[in-house]
């Protein structure tokens, strides 16, 4: 069964296709719910295990001491005994049949309870997103050059270590049989890596009047540029990402970043609420 999903950056939906149902990859679907999504989904199967058993035990007279004959719920609450593998003791299976269904439940209940573990643990320890980008990606002067430029800051208070940065756009190109080609195509940077990224970091391509980019600007297509940074976290000793999106509209001319570190008392500090500030580019005189 095919469905139509969305290829996404920085979680802002940027392309739609069709392509098979979520649920052929199960795994993949369950790391891209929420936590609620995810809570429900673990509570739902858990209600629905113990249900099932709890309907066989009902089923199955005298075979649980002490459950009340045709009571579902003392065979919902005997399984999710089972299940959790509790044994209180107030219900126990009563001869083999009952021996047998309850070992199949704790058998199911092993394979249920490593699932969600092991579920748990990969959604935690996957990697966070602690990079801010600007809001806008700027186009103005960088060593008295034109250059499109987007900063970048890190969250947390540990730098990343070996930080790759990348700029890319949509590029369009006609084939010579008439076919339109879309490509996501790399902008060569002033700096493309930082050993040891802390604070902030401008990436900066440089624009030439030839250059595709302000082609691209100028011209109907769809425009979008996207950026990319990923480093290794210094404390955590893992995987740190983050990206974003810019379509036309985000993209200002003849605009510069606030400068957002200053010194004072032979400390640098950096001011947060600065990172997407712009002022307009001096003119020269």
């Amino acid at each position: 069964m095919n469905r139509r999903h969305e290829i996404s950056l920085a979680g802002v939906p940027a392309i739609r296709i069709g392509g098979p149902s979520r649920f052929s990859d199960l795994y993949y679907a369950v790391m891209e719910m929420s936590w609620p999504q995810f809570i429900a989904v673990t509570a739902a199967l858990f209600v629905a295990i113990n249900l099932g058993f709890g309907l066989i035990y009902t089923m199955m007279p005298g075979a649980i001491a002490h459950m009340e004959p045709g009571s579902l719920v003392d065979g919902f609450f005997f399984s999710v005994d089972t299940l959790g593998t509790v044994g209180y003791g107030a219900m126990h299976p009563a001869d083999h049949l009952g021996h047998a269904v309850a070992a199949i439940e704790i058998l199911v209940g092993l394979f249920f309870s490593a699932t969600i573990t092991g579920l748990i643990f990969a959604r935690f320890s996957r990697p966070r997103e602690s990079l801010e980008f600007s809001q806008s990606a700027v186009i103005g002067q960088f060593d008295g050059k034109p250059a499109l430029m987007i900063r970048v800051a890190v969250k947390r208070t540990q730098p990343l270590a070996d930080a790759h940065g990348q700029i890319s756009w949509l590029e369009t190109v006609v084939q010579p049989d008439g076919r339109t080609l879309r490509r996501m195509t790399p902008l060569p940077l002033v700096r493309d890596v930082n050993p040891l990224f802390g604070l902030t970091w401008t990436l900066v391509h440089m624009l030439d009047e030839d250059s595709p980019v302000l082609a691209g600007l100028e011209s109907s297509e769809r425009f979008m540029v996207a950026a990319s940074v990923a480093g290794t976290d210094t404390l955590l000793a893992t995987q740190a990402q983050g990206s974003r999106r810019y379509l036309r509209e985000d993209i200002l001319r003849d605009r510069e970043f606030v400068d957002v570190l200053h010194e004072e008392d032979g400390t640098m500090h950096f001011t947060w609420d600065l990172l997407h500030k712009t002022f307009p580019t001096p003119k020269p005189e």
